[in-house]
């Protein structure tokens, strides 16, 4: 049974004198949502496109369902892809671009009404494509990716806009689409996003992969382990938090919120120590600030640059 449906290994692109990647691996597991991160030039897109067959690599091999996908075109049927900025004909609409697409996809035009209201778009599907938003556009080429239900779906800067419904909506679609048993691999600037949705994260900076792991492996890494606990019984918390070794930060946060700063993780002792103690907590969790872990990660490796 095939366990990763993409594999990059050692991938190298120089433009010039310039180097977009240094041996870049990176593996996107079945039914798994894996993210690339990074700040802008650090090789995502190029990363992207060379996974596509669109760039040849300088070095290294690109593997998608098993096979190369420089060598066998075939498997391109097999995968929903979506570009940052989606180059759509203006002259077009949007349910005549996806009737296009399923013709040439050699898929059953039925599934078009089901996509476009996935998208938000069932009510502006035969406006002309030169009359969309930006994000409009987007939600189209999202459909477009989606028809023919591929194995792998791969997604450049995916953005639904600022509508929280369909936000929700595409993360939903997103989660599902895995839960199905295939594979999406995305580049994302959205936290939030990423944070909601992704299995696994890359951080790529300047062309090498800084940092793999879970988006929990990255908070606790660049945030640190800090535990939010909201309870009425802030002096009783802060009392016993000053007895416990593993606590090197107390931290007040409003009127009913403390945030503690571990040394390693031991969530599950500190929620018995801070009961036995008598705290009546009312909540307590991990603070997943992925922004913030961003950031953080970003000066770490331009300092060490």
């Amino acid at each position: 049974m095939l366990f990763y449906m993409i594999i990059a290994e050692g991938i190298r692109k120089k433009y010039g004198n310039k180097s977009a990647l240094n041996g870049v691996s990176l593996k996107a597991e079945k039914g798994k949502i894996t993210a690339i991160l990074g700040p802008n030039g650090a090789g995502k897109t190029t990363l992207i496109r060379i996974i596509l067959g669109l760039i040849f690599p300088d070095d290294g091999e690109v593997r998608i369902l098993d096979e190369d996908p420089f060598k066998d075109k075939s498997i391109f049927k097999k995968i929903g892809y979506i570009q940052e900025l989606p180059n759509l004909p203006p002259f077009l609409t949007g349910r005549e671009v996806l009737e296009f697409s399923a013709k040439i996809k050699g898929v059953d035009k039925s599934e078009i009404p089901k996509l476009l209201e996935m998208v938000g778009m069932t009510e502006n599907a035969d406006k002309k494509i030169a009359k969309y938003s930006k994000g409009m556009i987007q939600r189209i080429a999202i459909a477009e990716a989606m028809l023919g239900n591929p194995e792998v779906l791969i997604m450049d800067e995916p953005n639904m806009g600022t509508d929280p419904v369909l936000i929700t909506n595409f993360r939903n679609m997103v989660k599902n689409i895995a839960k199905d048993g295939r594979t999406v691999l995305m580049t994302s600037h959205e936290m939030e996003d990423v944070k909601k949705i992704a299995d696994k994260v890359y951080f790529i900076f300047k062309g090498s992969v800084y940092f793999e792991g879970t988006v929990e492996d990255l908070i606790k890494r660049f945030l640190g382990i800090r535990v939010i606990v909201e309870t009425e019984d802030i002096e009783n918390l802060k009392a016993e938090a000053n007895k416990i070794n593993f606590i090197k930060g107390v931290e007040e946060e409003g009127k009913n919120k403390v945030i503690l700063t571990l040394t390693e993780d031991k969530r599950e002792e500190l929620i018995k120590r801070l009961v036995l103690a008598g705290v009546r907590v009312r909540s307590f969790y991990l603070d997943n600030e992925l922004e913030e872990a961003y950031l953080n990660i970003v000066k770490e490796a331009m300092s060490n640059d």
